[in-house]
């Protein structure tokens, strides 16, 4: 190590030797105030000259150790450093870089394929990381990014195999696509609700990730965004995340997820191949699931499609063996894509609702659906679309007969039959299209609603087929699912300082609705009870003063 020189006694030097010994003796001292690795290395520096800055270009690939990049060149005299180039360090033998905080910016490729660079100080002045700026430095096991950096380039630490963590900073807004792709062993990332963009392929191969929250402020899940992380069992989409895109989460170990309201679509292939997926909710406001979104998730058994989703893409569901049941709520869909439900060999019974208009070819073929209902919508059916469903035996329309294409219920139960109502267009007494078909007599909306929710049509208005003391009339009265336990949903009144309130569903076709008082539950009336007229949801509020006598109320429904 250097040692400052002892000066001599100006008493020694001559006159005309005075004045250059003395500027040696004051740089000779200067030299002591910088870091001796400094004053040895910046001359291996290449650099340019930007008139007032100084951009550090390149350093020799041969040096190994240690490097610490000054904050002038030439030191204390020179222009200050405020960049490192693209690639001034790529493929370079160091183990440790320290970065001066003169330094605002590091470029494209900076210390790319550095294999022995393990870790790395950036300061505070830095604030963006340019494409691949650490990619490919396999053995970097830490990095500090300092809460003045808001751009994490493309490729930025991709392939850091090593690298076991990272907080991004509160001030980045986008991480760019690839920036840690192939980081196996990050176990954990915390991203910041500022950030607003998640870049393909950001986290994709990152499989020791455990956990992950994409933050409200994130608009959009690029595509492969965390692809093939098999250890990230569990993932939390915050409200405002408008879009997920293709294969995001494909391969990933989650076991459950919920998609918000405010996600407008599910990508292609998302969450296909998931295979420990178990549940899966998607929040009405989705308005579209994209092809094989959910294809070959094995452990996924039930599906509950909102009303707000308006298509179902080819083989959203294909190959989910688990499958065992799928609603499609009533709304907006108006088409199930081809194959979209194609080898869900538990899938027993499919109740296609009124709003959907078309069914895809191939789109349940080889399923274990032991009878479709098909709604009032549906226009079209593709061909093949029940094929192969050996266990299928009756498939019942609300509608008119829609255009079918070749072999739609080929390879069906032995027995297999249409059932239709007289009163619809299309159909014609045995057989019709190849098939027995059961005339159920003229629809009625008591009927359409028995089989829009899995029931035979002529089953009994007292039936409580799940036994939880609500026949099927009280259900149907106020639109209730019958097969749901229904003993807690009941219409229970509220009482105020000096009034009671029933509020119930009374929207239902050919239902009559009263409400009734009571002062002692044996004679009961309508006196005293004032109705409200329907909200725009079929809802009614019954209410009565209870300054009066009357201290007991009842809803009766009558078809």
């Amino acid at each position: 190590m250097k040692t400052c020189p002892s000066p001599e006694p100006l008493s020694t030097l001559n006159l005309l030797t005075r004045g250059k010994s003395h500027l040696l003796r004051t740089l000779a001292i200067l030299c002591c105030l910088i870091s001796p690795a400094v004053a040895d290395q910046w001359e291996k520096f290449t650099y340019t000259d930007n008139g007032t800055s100084i951009t550090i270009t390149g350093y020799p690939t041969t040096e190994v150790g240690t490097v610490e990049i000054p904050e002038k060149i030439p030191p204390i005299t020179g222009k200050p450093v405020t960049g490192i180039g693209s690639y001034a360090f790529s493929s370079c033998n160091l183990t440790s870089v320290s970065i001066s905080g003169s330094v605002t910016s590091i470029g494209e490729g900076a210390f790319n394929e550095c294999w022995g660079l393990t870790s790395i100080t950036i300061p505070s002045s830095v604030t963006s990381i340019g494409i691949g700026a650490f990619s490919d430095c396999w053995y970097l096991k830490s990095v500090m990014l300092q809460s003045s950096v808001i751009s994490i380039g493309s490729s930025a630490f991709e392939g850091c195999s090593v690298l076991t963590s990272v907080t991004i900073p509160s001030g980045v807004t986008s991480i760019g696509s690839r920036a840690f792709y192939g980081c196996s062993s990050l176990t954990s990332v915390t991203i910041p609700s500022s950030v607003n963009n998640i870049g393909t392929y950001a986290f994709c191969n990152c499989r020791k990730l455990t956990n992950v929250t994409i933050p409200s402020s994130v608009s959009s899940i690029g595509g492969y965004a965390f692809s093939n992380c098999s250890g990230l069992t569990n993932v939390t989409i915050e409200p405002d995340v408008t879009s997920i895109g293709s294969y995001a989460f494909s391969r990933c170990g989650l076991t459950s997820v919920t998609i918000p309201s405010s996600v407008a679509s599910i990508g292609s292939y998302a969450f296909s191949q998931c295979l420990m997926l178990t549940s899966v909710t998607i929040e009405p406001g989705v308005s579209s699931i994209g092809s094989s979104a959910f294809a070959d998730c094995n452990s996924l058994s039930q599906m509950v499609i909102p009303g707000s989703v308006t298509s179902i893409g080819s083989s959203a569901f294909l190959r989910c063996g688990g499958l065992t049941s799928v609603t499609i709520e009533p709304g907006v869909a108006t088409s199930i894509g081809s194959n979209a439900f194609q080898n869900c060999q538990h899938l027993a019974s499919v109740t296609i609702p009124g709003s959907v208009t078309s069914i895809g070819s191939f789109a349940f073929t080889d399923c274990g659906v032991t009878s479709v209902t098909i709604g009032s919508g549906v226009t079209s059916i593709g061909g093949s679309a029940f094929w192969w469903c050996p266990h299928l035996s009756r498939a019942t329309f609300i509608g008119d007969a829609p255009s079918m294409g070749s072999g739609v219920f080929e390879a069906a139960a032995s027995g297999f039959t249409v059932n239709y109502f007289n009163d619809k267009a299309g159909f014609t007494t045995a057989p019709w299209s190849g098939f027995s078909s059961v005339n159920m007599g003229a629809s009625t909306p008591f009927k359409t609603w028995l089989l829009t929710n899995g029931l035979p049509y002529d089953s009994n208005l007292q039936a409580d087929p799940n036994g939880d003391g609500v026949n099927l009339l009280l259900a149907y009265a106020l639109n209730l699912d019958p097969l749901q336990n229904l003993s807690g949903k009941m219409p229970q009144p509220v009482f105020g300082a000096n009034q009671m309130s029933l509020t119930f569903y009374a929207g239902s076709e050919g239902v009559t609705y009263a409400v009734e008082s009571s002062s002692d539950m044996k004679a009961w009336s309508t006196s005293g009870v004032t109705v409200s007229v329907s909200d725009a949801n079929n809802f009614r509020i019954a209410t009565v003063n209870m300054a009066s006598s009357l201290r007991f109320m009842r809803l009766v429904v009558a078809y």
